[in-house]
């Protein structure tokens, strides 16, 4: 029995004496996709370490022989956003001390400041919210919102004529419209559903929002559909089951681009007013990243001033002569602009 007693004694002492592991692990504030990202690890009471096992979003990462700081580097294929990362702390093979913290990746590139030349200027109607706009065979078609005064048009971007002009039901805020297909699709604001029409405004089906909550903006690549939310989200979705398989999120180099509202699909980037703004930005598909930054405040200027009048809103690219043709809410002038690089 003494011997026991013994056992369980020195057994006691031991644990007693073995340090307990203390360490911080301090993350950068806006660390950038492609960069080195610098981790440090301020190891309180200097336990002996013999390396750390990273994951990212509970995936394994890396594995790297322990040093007070380390740098890692996550690429493309991890988002602009937050990510989960988990440290765990190994001496012999065992495990010491496990470690989460949370990871904010901006993009690697300082947007450019882009200038516009003013090419021309038409009428526009005064009465429209304008929330989406496409040309379609050398045909401007818009979509309006406002609960009550939501419209799909087919128009005249050069006299502002309407040669078509369906309304929606006065349940539905009419939002962001893109054509893929010879298929008119629009999106409605908060009611979680989506219309598609032919391209002579014909009603052919409906789809249903998945885990965007609400709809925003609308463009296309050609293949695939890409949809805001009002976030800093832009969804991708296949054009024939409107599944939302993907999505990217929106960062400069240095802030979260939240509010991202009508898009525009223009040679292999994304243009985007964000609401509220008087700006575009322009965007790289695969990343997120804003790659440059339009300020069209003096356009806002040149607008007849009323008390229904909002914001700018609806991007058009017309391919033939490359130039945007945007408006605003409630504005009675479109204009065709060029982008200067």
């Amino acid at each position: 029995m003494k011997k026991i007693y013994s056992i369980l004694f020195w057994a006691l002492l031991l644990a007693s004496c073995q340090k307990e592991v203390k360490i911080q692990v301090h993350l950068p504030e806006k660390p950038q996709q492609n960069q080195p990202v610098k981790i440090q690890f301020d190891n309180l009471n200097e336990s002996d370490i013999d390396e750390v096992y990273i994951a990212v979003d509970d995936k394994e990462f890396a594995k790297i022989p322990y040093q007070n700081q380390i740098e890692i580097k996550l690429g493309k294929s991890y988002k602009l956003g937050v990510h989960q990362l988990s440290f765990d702390f190994i001496k012999d093979g065992e495990s010491l001390k496990k470690i989460n913290g949370r990871l904010e990746l901006y993009a690697g590139i300082t947007p450019k400041i882009l200038k516009y030349k003013l090419i021309n200027t038409f009428p526009h109607d005064i009465n429209a919210f304008t929330q989406g706009l496409e040309f379609y065979k050398d045909t401007l078609y818009e979509g309006t919102g406002l609960n009550g005064e939501s419209s799909l048009r087919k128009t005249d971007y050069k006299t502002g004529k309407i040669y078509k002009k369906i309304d929606l039901d006065k349940q539905y805020f009419g939002e962001g419209i893109s054509i893929l297909n010879d298929k008119v699709y629009q999106l409605t604001w908060q009611n979680g559903i989506g219309f598609v029409y032919d391209t002579n405004l014909n009603k052919t089906g409906e789809f249903k929002y998945q885990k965007s909550k609400e709809g925003w903006g609308l463009c296309n690549d050609g293949t695939v559909l890409y949809k805001s939310d009002g976030t800093e989200k832009i969804w991708q979705l296949d054009p024939e089951t409107l599944e939302e398989k993907d999505f990217i999120n929106v960062y400069t180099n240095r802030h979260k681009i939240t509010r991202i509202n009508e898009l525009e699909w223009v040679n292999g980037k994304i243009y985007t007013n964000v609401w509220q703004k008087n700006a575009l930005a322009v965007i790289e598909p695969e990343t997120g990243a804003v790659e440059g930054i339009v300020n069209l405040s003096d356009l806002h200027n040149k607008v007849t001033k009323h008390p229904q009048l909002d914001v700018l809103n609806g991007i058009a690219y017309d391919k033939k002569s490359g130039h945007l043709f945007v408006t605003g809410k409630k504005w009675d002038k479109m204009f065709e602009i060029a982008i200067v690089y």
